[in-house]
């Protein structure tokens, strides 16, 4: 089964933003919103290791859901950039779920600058062509 380790570096109102790593995948940022005590709809899942199963969503089409989240249900991999803290009227494309993008920078959302991934349609593309319609580990370490 692959194997893949997300190491979360930063944490603040703007997201929790860290680096993918596995071997055969080009290195990929993560955006996902800052930790809020596993808080559904608010807050990133807790670091551990997780099953990752290809999955369809309704809203994201063909995507990948982090299986085995405590408390937690329905936390995907999808598309995006931005996930900050909605509770503060920062804006943010998550509800809990993971946004791979293929680098680090700022987007203007509802003329507010926040933190984010870019090239995230791209980025997730290369994490389901790595993936390969078939489930893989995910460790998550860090911040």
């Amino acid at each position: 089964m692959r194997h893949a380790i997300l190491t979360r570096q930063t944490s603040t109102e703007q997201g929790t933003f860290g680096v993918l790593d596995a071997p055969g995948l080009q290195r990929l940022y993560v955006a996902e919103p800052p930790w809020r005590d596993n808080r559904r709809g608010l807050s990133c899942i807790p670091t551990g290791a997780y099953l990752v199963k290809p999955h369809r969503s309704p809203k994201y089409g063909h995507c990948l859901l982090i299986t085995e989240t405590p408390d937690r249900t329905w936390i995907l991999q999808h598309p995006g950039n931005v996930a900050g803290d909605k509770t503060i009227g920062l804006h943010t494309h998550t509800l809990g779920c993971q946004l791979p993008g293929l680098r680090m920078g700022k987007l203007k959302v509802k003329g507010k600058w926040q933190q984010a991934v870019l090239a995230s349609r791209t980025a997730f593309r290369q994490l389901m062509g790595w993936a390969d319609d078939a489930p893989y580990q995910l460790e998550i370490t860090g911040a």
